[in-house]
């Protein structure tokens, strides 16, 4: 770089340095003044002057433009305060993969056996083999257990292959791989009835394989898996459904992946296998002991670079290219640089790339695809060590923080989409045209390293039989001109350390040092070999290869040798600290050791200005909102405002960085990717900016502080996914701590936050500031207390144009003291070895140590004995240990005095030093236990300023990665005036341990409280000490005062205690948020008058229980009048309809919910009835469907379709009458059906809820079609179809009738209504540590439960005259005494059970636990399955409280050793039993006398209504006709009701009563929702897999108590029994089969045919036709009857098949699929296999309509999609006509069939035989005279093959031989005959 163009650069800079100095306090808000605008600009020019020097991108003009950030007033001279001192480790995590293979689809191939195997890792499963179809249907379900970390297990890759199974290999037809990352970020974290597009790697060019619809789940511990309700939709479209994540296009196009790998530098050069040390003894140190390759994997493939023998700076030019579609599945390129060993491989480093950080997923000109570079990525790893062993190689592989500089690598990533397949394209083409003439030499060097390159030399040698597959290619690439050389610029590093304490004693005693390096500069110890002839060479301009960019050695001989490099500290001998054996400390009182480094690095120093900016940004955020948190606990309004401001700020910041974007950089050297992340920054900020404003000026529509506050969250977390720039430039520094020359601890600081910028916003945010860092050991840390040492250091790292401002924000009032040596380089400050500070100031520290909460329990009790150890400098204090508390209250003040600190008063007071805190627990013996830790930073009084006694607060405490609870303290830092410590404000005096307590004056202002406590009982105590819990007491404490709970006599009789209700006084502070736990603890009396402790539980908050009075509502005389009729029609989707006649209904009536406006099922409003008598009060227009969502928009557009539709249907329904469900009655499985399918719509319709849409009350029924009336209803029922109810969809044939539903809840009962804790709380008892990192021993330290309440409020003056009344919580509190229940257990089905047996199948069975009632129901197994429909319902008799938790287990039952558990839930009965919810028995939606919906309650609606407002002193419910009022709300609804036409009408309330219950939330006052009829889905754990589901059970519990009349018999939900069928079919004919044979003489085509058939599934009772031998139209005549039995579930139109799965298995298992007929033609082969020429697959239920002639049959038939063409052979019962068969999607012919259905009882009656046999036999079918086999009948064959093609031929041949014989015989006669003559005529 020349000179003056330098030198402008620096007096720009000084010239600005003086402007911000000029400005100092001044923040500029108002931007748009006229004059600071021109003032501004000015300076722009000047700054853009000195910038060309290569540092013009992204530099912000002045402190002016960014006023919208922090003010440009004096730099902080420390860093921002972080109370974490560690990320503790990444932790292991267990994970569960899930997959269901549901089926597939097209898939491509003839005849195929397809099999799905799915592989994760090493890991394979796979389901089993479906014969002869391109559509099988599996539905298996598999799961996967990982433990590891999130990153790693993330980038495993789930591979999917369907393969076509062989007996020898089997065949890829295609595959299918997404990492498991994509999964996990999913919604739900999971893939749901997706369909995964399959292709074969081997081959892109062919496209789509076919598609296989699979479920896919990945679930860490705790995560909860949302319950999909799947679509039943049979064809529903795959390509809009396809398994990619939400915003990817449904075509993706193939592309190439490029990834360049150009050069490596600096790599470590030492060989770490044992060969090579033993070389290294013998040889010198003479070459580099590497010998690198690269190895990149991305999608489950790799690729790896040639090996470059014995060289740290190697050069490869050679790119790696993947083919994968785009956008891919999988996100992260992983690349890892190898050395090549003589005995083994050894990693170097490791680098992941995320594709989302290099690429934008925006559509439009916003979006780019993936690029990178050419850019350097830094390597990081394990320290270079020679020892032989390296024992943090795991650092190597990527596992875990790096904590050294490992070289650095050039690459670059570029995609290119492939338009049509895989040609070559441009870029590829002139690649290989570089590279064919290179590969010659290639193969010369590789002869030497064979085992390395056999394969690449392989792969290279045919690049185009490759470029097709999706193998990666790796070839050489030559350097295209335009990637220049970069310029590498002098950057310094310059260090200075201010305090180096708690060192840990291990190191203490010997010399301690301390290394900063950036890179490999000023890397000392690893001994790396001047190079100093490197600069020369580079200002010679030669070839890069020769001037490799970075060299090792410039460690001493730096480029100038003036100017000498010190990067370490001189060596000290540590000190003991005051206070703590366990400390060390370095004695840096005046001097403070400095540390100077000069780099080289490329120019690209806009990367770390712009990560800071947004770093800056970001931070800015979080801190308001941290503020915006405080401030909500006090008030509202002052959050709101700041929140305001926060967003006003952003804003600003926004528009400033996106006016500096816009700005031309000047010639930089960016790669693409820098210009378009600049261009994303931007645009992601203007987006987020527009969305901020939004927020603001929308008050007026008033989000809540909350919603504001989550929405700036997600502002945070975008900024901070754009704060991280893949492309690196400057190297993380790194701190070392050498003892003894060894290294033992270290921090890692990123570049960006220690560097330079003349514009503070660039700047980093500790550049420049003293900071505090703890030092930890190198790879996997112990748990506990890992800080090896804590340093102070100031840092400042830039360029070194601006070194002249290195000093400038250091504390002042130092002098430099300058090394002798140092001559005078160009710089114009040398680097001083050591800064002195000549002043000092005497300090006295106080810390006034009040309280913790939170804390973890480190002892066996489940306690702790905390203690506190606080540091300052190098002084210790230890607090006085608490014993066995979770929340110490230890009112102590620790004195420390004669501190003493250097350097300026006025900046010590601005910047203390820090003050750590340890949390301990106390053992007796052996070493106290680390329980947390927090940093906080004292409150300074200089002697000359005002005392004002400092606030307490929170300082949060954090053990690893564990919060550990909070400490309330406060720290102050009092300056010692001249005239002694006498002078300081006084203490209180210390007690009798001289211990002093904490000044009045900073202790909270208090003032009486009164607590009450509920108690009520003790449950599920397990044994502790051995003994179980028998005299169980409670104790409550808070802030020293407490009561104690009578003592239970016996716990097996009755764990409810005998006293409810017991209160203390107690005095709390004024300020809410400085309340003290309150802690819970049984204890056990056991005998003697012994105490043992059975657990604790801790409440930390006690913001819940405080009593605020109700504010009555003011008695009105005003009745709201509730029209539960006119509720529906009112609602806004139903359009006013003309009321109509009421006529008789006559079979089923049902009945509707009112007000249910926001349901998404629209109801009409039947009048309610008492008997089977449906009396609608309007009639809806059929046009709407029973699905229009809720929206007024959607409507019109619905109501013309289904109008269209139900017209065109009405014909056809007459035709269909009988239905495939004859006999089906409705039942209750009907009513599950329906319901299902409801929630499935609610669902569908508004997703992102994951309950209904109306939670309040859910629509009363929904439509079911059956069609099972006989032909003289049918005229009746269609009109009702349209004129009294609507069809549940428009083109259902058949009528409609309504099911009433059930709510369906997708989690259980507890999480709707809260744990029905509205009456008493539970609180969890916890016993034993909790220090351990993974929370798996969580649910071991519960060992029982208290269940009780609180109530606190400010006691009254005047407590006499409360202490008569009745306590405050006893309000609304049941007797507990004991109580008989009759409980009632529903187990309807379980789903995703967790695989018990090694076949991936379990045998599951129920089992319920009820105190010591146990019932087995072993007997009731299902054999394999893992979604058993149980269908079970259990009686128990129980005694509350005794027997109160209710315990579900689903067990495997096994024939051989102990059945398995899979799972189990707990449902605690009391608390539903007492709970106000009512959840003893659910509220039906209607009421009914009998039939499937009949009343189940014990009571009837109006005794329920009776109890509930005597209970709740409501005056009602009066009854008058028509309506029912409860306190002011009066409800009117129907209560006449005709039960017959002829009978008198009957007055009846129990409908009204019900609809008044069902809407009991909104009775003023009192209300409260009541539990509904309801199916609630708990998920199944198994304690081995703590918080992993293990699957999820559908059940429901009734409850009755025995003092009420008895309830009705059970509801019967046992499962369908599948019906019997027989399916007929007879192939009467084929036409136009191609054909396949070639006669050998004639050339003529023929084929043999013959019909297969089969039902999926029942593959063992496949039947065939005889053959019809020569055909040679393609006609083929059969007369051949096929005969298939099966069973069928009308209900879910499913076939039930139960076969075994192998000759092993014992029973049979049961599966569900769709029935579907497959029949096949074939062309028969004597010698060798059959041909297939087609097949013709049919779904039972979804029957193509036949062709009424050959002609008029073709492949549209089949393939058309629309249900007009379909038909349900269940309903038509004889179906004849012809059909076409297809291959690989041509029509290879026509069948002609007739298929007939009979149910099994008629198929015995009337038997039919199969093939032409009797009973009823077909004749046989008259084929022509050429139909036969050859081998059977050779002359028959030779007839018809040869004499009547050759007849004339033959008879001609024939006259010819009879001709030649007579010619023949002729001449020889002749002769003889002459003579003969002669003789004899002689």
């Amino acid at each position: 770089m020349e000179k003056p163009k330098a030198k402008k650069g620096l007096f720009a800079g000084i010239k600005l340095k003086k402007k911000k100095k000029g400005e100092k306090g001044l923040i500029i808000e108002n931007k748009g003044a006229a004059g600071e605008h021109d003032e501004s600009d000015g300076l722009h020019h000047e700054v853009s002057g000195g910038q060309e020097a290569g540092e013009g991108d992204f530099t912000y003009d002045d402190a002016a433009s960014y006023s919208g950030f922090a003010p440009a007033g004096p730099q902080r001279k420390r860093a921002k305060l972080v109370p974490k001192i560690h990320d503790g480790e990444i932790k292991s995590q267990n994970y569960q993969i899930a997959i269901t293979i549901i089926e597939a689809r097209q898939l491509v191939g003839e005849n195929i056996d397809p099999v799905v195997i799915i592989e994760i890792g090493d890991e394979k499963k796979q389901t089993t083999v479906k014969e002869g179809t391109n559509a099988p249907f599996y539905n298996e379900y598999f799961v996967f257990d990982f433990i590891g970390p999130q990153m790693h297990l993330f980038d495993k890759i789930i591979k999917i292959s369907v393969m076509h199974n062989k007996l020898i290999g089997s065949l890829l037809i295609g595959s299918f791989k997404v990492d498991l990352g994509t999964v996990y970020n999913q919604p739900g974290h999971q893939f749901c009835d997706k369909w995964a597009l399959l292709t074969d790697p081997a081959d892109i060019r062919t496209g789509a394989k076919g598609y296989l619809k699979c479920d896919i789940s990945v679930v860490g511990k705790g995560d909860t898996i949302q319950a999909i309700q799947k679509a039943s939709d049979a064809e529903e479209q795959i390509e809009k459904n396809l398994l990619i994540p939400k915003g990817f296009p449904s075509e993706r196009p193939w592309a190439r992946f490029y990834v360049r790998i150009y050069k490596a530098e600096g790599l470590p050069k030492m060989n770490s296998s044992i060969m090579a040390n033993v070389t290294k003894a013998f040889m010198g140190d003479s070459k580099d002991l590497v010998d690198p390759y690269v190895v990149v994997m991305f999608a489950g493939q790799m690729g790896r670079t040639t090996v470059q023998k014995n060289c740290a700076d190697p050069v490869w030019h050679e790119q790696i290219v993947f083919k994968e579609m785009f956008p891919p599945l999988c996100r992260r390129v992983k690349i890892q640089v190898w050395d090549e060993g003589s005995m083994n491989d050894v990693a170097l480093a490791t680098h992941f790339i995320d594709l989302k950080k290099i690429s934008n997923e925006q559509d439009g000109d916003k979006g780019f695809l993936p690029t990178f570079g050419p850019a350097w990525i830094n390597l990081y790893g394990s320290p270079r060590n020679h020892s032989l062993m390296d024992d943090h190689q795991e650092l190597n592989e990527g596992f875990g923080e790096g904590v050294s500089f490992r070289g650095r690598l050039l690459i670059e990533i570029a995609v290119e989409i492939l338009s049509g397949g895989a040609q070559e394209s441009k870029f590829s083409k002139i690649i290989k045209d570089i590279k064919l003439p290179s590969k010659d030499k290639d193969s010369k060097a590789s002869k030497g390293k064979e085992k390395t390159d056999k394969a690449e030399d392989g792969k290279s040698s045919s690049p185009s039989a490759k470029a097709n597959s999706t193998e990666a290619e790796v070839e050489p690439f030559d350097v295209p001109a335009e990637i220049h050389e970069e310029d590498s610029e002098e950057f310094l590093l310059f260090g200075a350390f201010f305090e180096a304490t708690m060192i840990d004693r291990k190191v203490g005693d010997k010399p301690i040092s301390f290394e900063v390096s950036v890179g490999n500069f000023g890397n000392v110890i690893d001994g790396v070999s001047p190079d100093t002839g490197s600069k020369k060479k580079r200002h010679e301009g030669e070839e890069e290869e020769s001037a490799p960019l970075l060299h090792e050695g410039e460690g001493e001989a730096s480029h100038d040798v003036s100017v000498p490099m010190i990067s370490t500290t001189h060596p000290e001998k540590p000190l003991l600290t005051e206070g703590n054996r366990n400390y060390h400390y370095l004695p840096y009182d005046e001097t403070k050791p400095c540390v100077y480094i000069k780099s080289y690095w490329g120019d690209q120093t806009f990367r770390l200005y712009l990560s800071n900016v947004l770093e800056k940004m970001a931070d800015l955020l979080e801190e308001g909102l941290e503020e915006v948190k405080d401030l909500i606990k006090v008030s509202e309004t002052a959050s709101e405002e700041k929140m305001n401001n926060i967003l006003y700020a952003f804003i600003s910041q926004c528009r400033t960085f996106i006016a500096n974007a816009e700005k031309k950089p000047k010639g930089m050297n960016q790669t693409t990717l820098d210009k378009k992340r600049l261009m994303m920054c931007r645009q992601e900020l203007e987006a987020m900016s527009s969305d901020a404003n939004g927020i603001v000026q929308q008050q007026k529509k008033k989000m809540s502080v909350d919603e504001v506050m989550r929405e700036t969250q997600n502002f945070v977390e975008k900024i901070r996914f754009l704060v991280d720039e893949p492309q690196h430039t400057v190297p993380d520094v790194f701190i070392w701590m050498l003892s003894n020359n060894k290294r033992v601890a270290y921090a890692r600081i990123p570049a960006k936050d220690v560097f330079y910028s003349p514009t503070n916003e660039q700047r980093g945010k500790d550049c420049g500031k003293i900071k505090t860092h703890f030092l930890k050991l190198p790879g996997k840390r112990l748990p506990g207390w890992n800080v090896h040492a804590k340093v102070d250091t100031y840092l400042w790292l830039g360029s070194i144009k601006y070194s002249h401002n290195i000093m400038e924000n250091l504390p002042i009032g130092h002098e430099t003291e300058v090394p002798s040596t140092a001559g005078t380089g160009h710089h114009a400050a040398p680097s001083p070895a050591n800064l002195v500070y000549k002043t000092q100031h005497l300090f006295q520290l106080r810390a006034h140590m009040y309280q913790a909460r939170g804390l973890i329990a480190a002892d066996s009790s489940g306690l702790s004995d905390p203690f506190a150890k606080v540091t300052f400098v190098s002084h210790c204090q230890t607090t006085k240990i608490i014993s066995q508390t979770l929340s110490p209250t230890w009112n102590q003040m620790l004195l420390f005095n004669n501190i003493v600190l250097h350097g300026e008063g006025k900046e010590i007071a601005e910047f203390p030093p820090v003050i750590v805190i340890e949390l301990y627990d106390d053992d007796a013996v052996g070493k106290s236990d680390y329980i947390g830790s927090t940093v906080a930073a004292p409150v300074v009084r200089l002697a000359d300023q005002k005392y004002e006694p400092p606030k307490l607060s929170y300082h949060p405490v954090h053990c690893g990665n564990l919060s550990g609870g909070d400490l309330l303290a406060a720290f102050e830092l009092l300056q010692i005036p001249d005239s002694g410590p006498e002078s300081l404000p006084p203490v209180d005096p210390p007690d009798v341990s001289q211990i002093y307590p904490v000044p009045a004056n900073i202790r909270p202002v208090l003032s009486k409280y009164r607590v009450e406590v509920l108690f009520w009982g003790v449950r599920e105590l397990k044994k502790v000490q051995l003994l179980s819990v028998d005299r169980p007491q409670v104790l409550i404490e808070c802030a020293g005062k407490g009561v104690k709970s009578s003592v239970i006599q016996s716990v097996k009789n009755n764990p409810n205690f005998s006293v409810q209700a017991d209160r203390f006084e107690v005095e709390l502070p004024e300020n809410e948020l400085l309340h003290p736990p309150l802690s819970i603890c049984v204890v056990d009396w056991r005998a003697f008058g012994r105490s043992t402790l059975v657990g604790t539980h801790t409440i930390n908050c006690l913001k819940q229980y405080l009593y605020k009075p109700k504010e009555l509502p003011a008695p009105t005389a005003k009745v709201d009048v509730i029209e539960t009729d006119k509720a529906a029609l009112e609602s806004p989707q139903l359009p006013a309809s003309p009321q109509s006649q009421p006529y008789p209904a006559d079979h089923i009536y049902v009945d509707v919910e009112p007000g249910s406006a926001a349901v998404v099922m629209q109801e009409p409003v039947p009048a309610k009835s008492s008997a089977a008598v449906a009396v609608p009060t309007s009639s809806l227009p059929s046009a709407l469907k029973s699905t229009a969502p809720s929206s007024e928009s959607a409507k019109d557009g619905k109501q013309k379709v289904s109008r269209k539709s139900t017209r065109r249907s009405t014909k056809r329904k007459k035709r269909t009458i009988a239905d495939e469900s004859a006999e089906n009655v409705i039942d209750w499985w009907s009513k599950y059906d329906a319901s299902v399918e409801k929630m499935k719509k609610v669902k569908s319709i508004c997703p992102n809820e994951g309950k209904p849409a109306n939670t309040k009350s859910t629509s009363g029924y929904t439509a079911l079609s059956i069609e099972d009336e006989p032909d003289k209803k049918t005229k009746k029922v269609v009109q009702r179809g349209q004129k009294g109810r609507r069809p549940k969809s428009s083109n259902f044939e058949g009528k409609q009738c309504f099911v009433v539903v059930i709510q369906i809840y997708d989690g259980d009962l507890e999480n709707e209504f809260n744990n029905f804790e509205d009456w008493v709380k539970t609180f969890e008892l916890f016993r034993g540590k909790a220090t351990d990192e993974d929370h798996s021993v969580y649910e071991d330290r519960i060992i029982g439960k208290f269940k009780g309440s609180f109530c606190i409020y400010k006691s009254p003056d005047d407590s006499s005259s409360m202490d008569g009344g009745q306590p405050k919580i006893l309000q609304g509190i049941p007797p507990n005494n004991s109580v008989e229940v009759l409980v009632r257990v529903y187990i309807v089905r379980a789903y995703n059970l967790s695989p018990a047996d090694p076949d991936g199948m379990s045998d599951p069975y129920i089992v319920l636990r009820l105190g010591k009632t146990e019932i087995k129901d072993q007997a009731n197994y299902i054999p394999k399955q893992l979604n058993p429909v149980f269908g079970r319902s259990f009686e128990i008799q129980a005694t509350f409280p005794k027997e109160s938790v209710l315990s579900i287990l689903i067990y495997d039952h096994d024939m051989v050793g102990a059945d398995d558990l899979i799972g189990e839930t707990t449902i605690d009965l009391e608390n539903r039993f007492y709970s106000r919810h009512r959840a003893t028995c659910g509220l039906q939606s209607q009421y009914e006398k009998k039939g499937y919906n009949a009343w189940r309650d014990a009571i009837q609606p109006t005794e329920i209504l009776n109890k509930l407002c005597k209970d709740n002193k409501l005056p009602g419910p009066y009854k008058r006709p028509g309506q029912i009022q409860v306190g002011t709300k009066v409800f009117t609804g129907k209560t006449i009701f005709n039960e017959d036409e002829n009978e008198e009408p009957v007055e009846s309330y129990e409908q009204l009563a019900l609809k008044v219950l069902r809407s009991w939330d909104e009775i003023p006052g009192v209300g409260c929702k009541l539990v509904p009829e309801h199916i609630e889905t708990r998920p199944l754990y198994h304690k081995d897999k703590p918080g992993m589901e293990q699957g999820r059970v559908q059940m429901w519990v009734d409850m009755f108590p025995k003092d009420m009349p008895l309830p009705g018999p059970p509801v019967d939900i046992s499962p369908r029994k599948p019906k019997g069928y027989e399916l007929r079919v007879i192939i009467w004919n084929t036409e136009d089969v191609i054909l396949e044979d070639e006669n050998i003489f004639t050339g003529q085509k023929s084929s043999d045919i013959y019909v297969k058939g089969w039902l999926k599934g029942l593959e063992d009772d496949k039947q065939e036709t005889d053959v019809h031998y020569n055909s040679l139209t393609g006609e083929g005549n059969f007369n051949w009857r096929f005969v298939f039995p099966f069973h069928y579930l009308p209900a879910e139109k499913q076939m039930v098949v139960s076969k075994k799965e192998n000759i092993f298995s014992l029973e049979k298992t049961e599966r569900k699929m769709p029935a579907v007929l497959v029949l096949q033609v074939w062309d028969f082969e004597r010698l060798s296999s059959d041909d297939f020429l087609g097949s013709l697959e049919m779904k039972l239920n979804e029957f193509p309509r036949a062709a009424k002639s050959a002609k008029s049959c073709d492949i549209g038939m089949v393939t058309a999609t629309s249900k007009e063409n379909r038909i349900s052979i269940f309903q038509q019962k004889r179906v004849r006509g012809w059909w076409p068969f297809i291959k690989a999607g041509e029509l290879t012919g026509k069948v002609e069939a007739e298929f007939h259905l009979v149910t099994a009882e008629e198929a015995e009656k009337s038997p039919v035989g199969k093939a032409r046999k009797e009973p009823e036999p077909l004749e046989k079918p008259n084929r022509p005279d050429t139909s036969f086999s050859w081998f059977v009948n050779p002359f028959k064959c030779l007839y018809h093959l040869i004499w009547r093609n050759y007849k004339k031929y033959i008879i001609i041949a024939l006259i010819l031989i009879i001709l030649m014989i007579f010619l023949v015989l002729f001449i020889y006669t002749l002769p003889g005959a002459i003579s003969r003559k002669i003789v004899v005529g002689s």
